[in-house]
């Protein structure tokens, strides 16, 4: 069976990307609360749900599927295939629920055969971190886990309570505290978690409090804050290329550069030769 399956795993939640050539009968047990995203089209595929009546649809590229509780899923499909499975940690789901003044036993509703644009999106750079092991770091992905766990909180979870208001920015003092941290520690492998540790709050509000003040995600800051490292290290010191991406947090010296080109627009290599 010509059959590839790659698997990561970060703080709430957890990324498979499959591939399968072949084709015929196929069974797979659907974790609960899980989110399959289908990326290969197919003109007809056949399937049945816990041995229930089969069905006959034409399944579009971006196709989602919600599995509301541990289910097994049968299917005869005709062309190879490739999808996303992601499973959220009950624990997550939990203080999102907090986070948002939800009920504790907070579930997404079963729904299958659906197209959400932004949950494709999600899921297509979900699958590019999985392939390349997370090339793009651990703030990335939970910024991307984030605004998935969001949307789906708005689109398809329960609704949530109004929330009393609180305080809509971050302090100064917090936002200087919070930008030493960054600046010491541009090399490493920043999260969310650690980020919104040091204020302290939840990573949610973190997030919103961040972007508030500051007029960017975390994310968006850290990555600049490293090109701008970077710039300084290009001008005034020999240091290669792949060890300024090495120094400045990137994972190898491709990723810095198709970074560095988006941000500045020259690669790591021109921006020398033009500052000296």
């Amino acid at each position: 069976m010509q059959f590839h399956m790659l698997r990561s795993q970060w703080d709430g939640i957890t990324v498979e990307y499959g591939h399968m050539a072949e084709t015929g009968e196929f069974d797979a047990e659907m974790p609960r609360q899980g989110i399959a995203v289908a990326f290969t089209p197919h003109d007809r595929v056949v399937w049945s749900v816990d041995g229930g009546s089969r069905q006959t649809n034409a399944l579009p590229p971006g196709s989602v599927f919600f599995y509301a509780s541990r289910q097994l899923v049968w299917h005869h499909r005709e062309q190879a295939s490739d999808w996303v499975h992601i499973t959220f940690d009950p624990a997550y789901l939990g203080r999102i629920a907090a986070d948002h003044d939800l009920a504790e036993d907070l579930h997404i509703e079963h729904q299958v055969f659906f197209i959400d644009p932004t949950i494709l999106h999600i899921a297509q750079l979900l699958k590019t971190e999985v392939i390349s092991a997370g090339l793009g770091g651990t703030l990335l992905v939970e910024s991307l886990r984030n605004v998935l766990s969001v949307h789906l909180l708005r689109h398809y979870g329960q609704a949530p309570k109004p929330v009393a208001a609180g305080h809509k920015r971050l302090s100064p003092q917090h936002i200087q505290q919070l930008k030493d941290h960054i600046e010491e520690h541009l090399a490493d492998d920043l999260s969310l978690a650690e980020l919104a540790a040091i204020v302290p709050m939840s990573e949610f509000h973190f997030v919103r409090l961040f972007k508030a003040t500051v007029g960017e995600t975390p994310y968006r800051y850290v990555t600049q804050r490293r090109i701008d490292r970077a710039k300084v290290l290009l001008s005034i010191t020999q240091l290669s290329v792949a060890e300024v991406a090495y120094r400045v947090g990137f994972a190898n010296q491709s990723h810095f550069t198709a970074q560095f080109r988006k941000l500045v627009g020259a690669t790591p290599k021109q921006y020398r030769t033009s500052a000296s």
